[in-house]
């Protein structure tokens, strides 16, 4: 290499390296001294050498250029703020909301509307529709379907749900001798009528008037003794209402069947046990509707 070729390398890389210290403080980075003769090791004899050092610098320098432009073009001068960052999960930090404010999410409440039946009381989600059938009994539907006609709690046909599926059934005076109570503990106590066999049900899923989709198989899958209810105004945890709680998995021949759910109001703490208990049933064939229908059960209380 020529004198004069490495006195012009040694200059661009001495202007490189002036720029790059105008760009990057003294505190975050120190200006390195540039190669020449003495620190780059042995010079000229191995040509081949030189000819990839040529290259390898002038890149090196230029990608570090790159980086102090980007990062001072990305960071606002004299900003020592760490929030704009990601936090250490790489998500972006968030400022915890002034005067102890909540969220939308928290301050949020459920619609919804009180209704009552005997002495069994919830609150009835918007879009759904309370229909009384007794004194006693009620049903809860979508308020785009019929609501079912009163039949004194019962069921209209010997085929038929009280309120059909997707629908909450209400009975305030329901007795241990009668449905739902009567059969909880069999595996088809969800259905209204008795069968010898769940193969005689026709699978409450099928379009109405289907008679060729019929159940297939109907086990009690969970029970509970105390299935946790919403605590009333004025309540504690100790005197938090609770239900016994029964479950069945249901197939059908076509179709993926139903999931019913039955719960028996308990009696408070301390309380004598009732004649009669204050019942709730759901046959939920689609899983669009379980979150209203839980949550419209989650609301059961007793007013006296």
């Amino acid at each position: 290499m020529e004198q004069q070729d490495e006195l012009e390398i040694e200059t661009r890389l001495r202007a490189a390296l002036q720029a790059r210290s105008e760009l990057v403080t003294h505190s975050t980075l120190r200006p390195g001294i540039p190669p020449n003769e003495h620190t780059a090791g042995v010079r000229a004899r191995r040509e081949s050498w030189w000819s990839w050092r040529r290259m390898w610098v002038p890149v090196t320098v230029a990608a570090a250029l790159a980086g102090g432009v980007f990062v001072g073009a990305q960071l606002p001068s004299g900003s020592s703020s760490t929030n704009a960052g990601p936090t250490s999960g790489g998500s972006p930090s968030t400022s915890a909301p002034a005067n102890g404010s909540t969220t939308p999410m928290q301050s949020e409440s459920v619609a919804g509307t009180p209704e009552s039946v005997g002495t069994l009381s919830l609150t009835v989600t918007a879009g759904w529709q309370f229909t009384s059938t007794s004194k006693t009994s009620a049903c809860v539907t979508l308020s785009s379907h019929p609501a079912p006609a009163a039949a004194n709690g019962a069921a209209t046909t010997a085929a038929a749900l009280p309120c059909g599926v997707d629908a909450l059934y209400l009975k305030a005076d329901a007795t241990a001798a009668s449905w739902p109570l009567s059969t909880a503990a069999k595996d088809t106590g969800w259905w209204p009528t008795a069968v010898s066999s769940a193969s005689d049900i026709v699978c409450p899923a099928a379009p109405s008037g289907s008679s060729t989709d019929m159940v297939k198989a109907s086990m009690l899958l969970r029970s509970s003794d105390a299935y946790e209810l919403a605590a009333q105004p004025g309540q504690t945890v100790a005197t938090q209402p609770t239900a016994e709680y029964h479950e069945w998995a249901v197939t059908c021949d076509t179709g993926p069947g139903v999931q019913p759910m039955l719960w028996k109001l308990n009696a408070a703490p301390g309380a004598a046990a009732p004649t009669t208990f204050a019942v709730a049933t759901v046959v939920s064939a689609n899983p669009q509707y379980d979150s209203a229908l839980l949550g419209m059960v989650g609301s059961l209380h007793q007013t006296s």
